[in-house]
């Protein structure tokens, strides 16, 4: 049985995740010093590392989502050119006076499966946490999915002990 302020602790390594947007790069913190002033607990070690990883792996994941963007804007061939090319018409409608005929249908779509692929990334996030987050307050172990094991657990950080 662990006890109520290792199952905390455990939860705030996992909530650690959205300080990232109070604190730069405090995804990462967070879990490093829960992990660094509770290594003699396994429990609280172990929620800390899964934490990391699986913020590591987001890190990952979206440097890999944004690499491929840069590279299709490439491929595509994008010129945002000059601002008279940009212009509101008389109708109200914006106009984007691009003389490129493979420009707007690859675009869009590139953009929506850009935006789809970013917004599932967002999504897992939340979910995952607070899932994590609530399993580690109920004193068990949760298992990111997509988690890349980047530091390793000890054996006895694998246990589900309630």
């Amino acid at each position: 049985m662990q006890s109520i302020n290792q199952k905390t602790i455990s939860s705030v390594a996992h909530l650690g995740a959205f300080s990232k947007y109070f604190i730069p790069f405090g995804n990462f913190l967070i879990p490093i010093i829960i992990w660094v002033l509770h290594k003699e607990k396994p429990f609280s070690s172990g929620h800390a590392k899964r934490a990391l990883n699986f913020q590591l792996s987001l890190f990952l994941y979206v440097s890999i989502l944004i690499t491929i963007t840069l590279i299709g804007f490439l491929i595509l061939r994008i010129n945002l050119g000059q601002i008279d090319q940009f212009y509101i018409s008389s109708g109200g409608d914006f106009v984007m006076n691009n003389h490129s005929p493979f420009f707007t249908s690859p675009f869009i779509i590139f953009i929506a499966i850009m935006l789809f692929l970013g917004l599932a990334i967002f999504l897992l996030e939340i979910l995952c946490v607070i899932n994590a987050t609530f399993r580690a307050r109920e004193g068990k172990i949760y298992k990111y999915p997509l988690c890349i094991n980047f530091i390793k657990l000890a054996p006895e950080e694998l246990k589900d002990i309630e």
